[in-house]
């Protein structure tokens, strides 16, 4: 009896781990403090750390009428930080759900922002919208995610086709896995503008669409750019990026051009 008893009281301690954490993480966003969340979660304080490095790249790349570029806008958690530090600027900012464009348009008038997924090639396609964790939506579904998809049709759009005559200092890119078919519809932006680039990078969300780090890699560095993570190491040579992104524990990356 005592090893079942041993398994169900490891049982019982996780389950009461996952209720505190749950009723932590309400607390932080209601007093819109994430910081109280790392304090107990090291997933949790990376992602904090990362934040705080991703305020300070803003801060630093652009001027007050440099031209900020969001892909995969979400609910606009960097537009705060581009707006206030490129006042002069009129931004561009991409994000295919409709519900969360309203959000945006509301919070940030002054935003040119689009309803429409980017890719490779423009046309049209279904999109998974996650109804309660909206941030994990894409064009593909993800197996482990434990929430009701609802497919909608979006427009898919080039990035060099919507940039037009802007020249973009900083471009964020967010978008499940989907990252390798953003820049490849992106390759005459980055070549004639060289702005510098914050994306987020999953080996398991990139397999998703045939995609592999590799990919990644090489066409950052066809392009003359180094890979960094936020944590400050690089710049990674492509076996390196290849084995971080194996390994899964790093997810947000930074590319400079050289």
């Amino acid at each position: 009896m005592a090893e079942p008893l041993r398994h169900a009281s490891r049982a019982a301690r996780s389950r009461a781990r996952d209720v505190a954490l749950r009723g932590l993480g309400g607390l932080a966003r209601r007093l819109d403090k994430p910081e109280i969340m790392s304090v107990v979660d090291a997933g949790m304080r990376q992602a904090h750390n990362d934040s705080i490095v991703a305020r300070a790249i803003v801060a630093a790349v652009l001027g007050p009428a440099s031209t900020y570029v969001d892909v995969g806008t979400n609910r606009g958690q960097w537009l705060s930080d581009a707006c206030r530090c490129a006042p002069k600027a009129t931004h561009l900012a991409f994000e295919p759900i409709p519900e969360l464009c309203a959000v945006i348009a509301s919070r940030f008038p002054t935003v040119d922002l689009r309803t429409v997924a980017l890719a490779e090639s423009p046309g049209q396609a279904r999109f998974c919208r996650y109804l309660n964790h909206d941030g994990w939506s894409g064009l593909r579904r993800r197996s482990e995610v434990a929430d009701e998809c609802r497919w909608i049709d979006v427009r898919v759009a080039r990035l060099d086709d919507e940039v037009g005559e802007r020249a973009p200092a900083l471009i964020k890119i967010d978008v499940e896995g989907a990252e390798v078919d953003v820049l490849l519809g992106a390759r005459q932006t980055l070549a004639a503008h060289r702005p510098t680039v914050v994306f987020e990078h999953q080996l398991i969300a990139t397999a998703l669409y045939g995609r592999t780090s590799e990919e990644l890699w090489e066409i950052f560095a066809g392009l003359g750019y180094r890979v960094f993570d936020l944590q400050g190491h690089g710049p990674y040579d492509r076996a390196g990026f290849v084995e971080a992104g194996a390994a899964g524990v790093l997810v947000n990356w930074l590319a400079v051009p050289t």
